[in-house]
């Protein structure tokens, strides 16, 4: 395993972990305070147990926060994609429906 493959496997960890941290501060009805702390710690400790991974820990978190921002752009821009197309639809839908009633 290389060093760069020790990084991103300790990157995707982490923010996996992070996510599952999330989620369950969500699911226990937690403040958004709650959820940041639970996610935050999960990310810690996922972060520590990859120890055996000897991923250089700098590293690793500017490579996971790369992919939390390739993850972010992608989701603005999946519902960039949706809001024009569902846009499109209405408007399409509305003129055809005036033409048809003044047909």
């Amino acid at each position: 395993m290389t060093n760069d493959d020790r990084i991103q496997a300790t990157a995707v960890i982490a923010l996996l972990a992070a996510l599952l941290g999330a989620l369950w501060a969500l699911q226990h009805g937690l403040g958004p305070q709650g959820v940041a702390l639970a996610s935050g710690l999960a990310y810690g400790a996922a972060l520590a147990f990859t120890g055996p991974l000897q991923a250089p820990l700098g590293e690793s978190v500017i490579t996971s926060i790369k992919y939390a921002a390739f993850t972010a752009a992608f989701a603005v821009w999946v519902l960039a994609a949706g809001a024009y197309s569902g846009w499109q639809l209405l408007r399409e839908r509305r003129t055809s429906t005036s033409k048809a009633v003044f047909a």
